[in-house]
């Protein structure tokens, strides 16, 4: 299935074995294969996902290759990433140059991604929250 059209397309739902989206849009993709060049998708769940030059809300693929793109959330066992910008990864292995990530989970990380918060990092922060929170619920309840 290929959506390419002059003027920027929006399918809402999307099922097939392979998805092609070519400055277009969609909802939600649910594929074998999917590749957007400078297109959005706002879900995403497959195989193999190829982003070019665009854009996905949240994805989960086995496989996940990203150029000149963006994502927000990104679940994969393999991610490859070519000046892209990132959000949350959670994979087995990252490949990444020119690249950044804002919360980084993952087992393996090659390359030279700039990365924000590892997963250890976000750990703690998490656990510091918790932390204060009972803190606080505590001093609250004697008040």
């Amino acid at each position: 299935m290929t959506f390419s059209d002059s003027e920027f397309d929006i399918v809402d739902d999307v099922q097939a074995d392979v998805v092609e989206i070519n400055q277009g849009g969609a909802g939600v993709v649910q594929a074998t294969t999917v590749t957007v060049t400078q297109g959005g998708i706002q879900t995403s769940s497959s195989e193999s996902l190829t982003i070019t030059q665009g854009g996905i809300m949240a994805s989960e693929a086995t496989d996940t290759t990203m150029q000149m793109s963006g994502a927000l959330i990104v679940n994969t066992e393999n991610l490859s990433a070519d000046n892209a910008g990132i959000g949350i990864a959670v994979a087995d292995t990252v490949n990444a140059k020119n690249s950044t990530i804002g919360v980084l989970f993952a087992g393996n990380v090659e390359g030279d991604p700039e990365i924000k918060v590892d997963g250890r990092q976000a750990a703690v922060v998490v656990g510091a929250v918790f932390a204060a929170l009972i803190v606080l619920r505590r001093l609250l309840r004697r008040g």
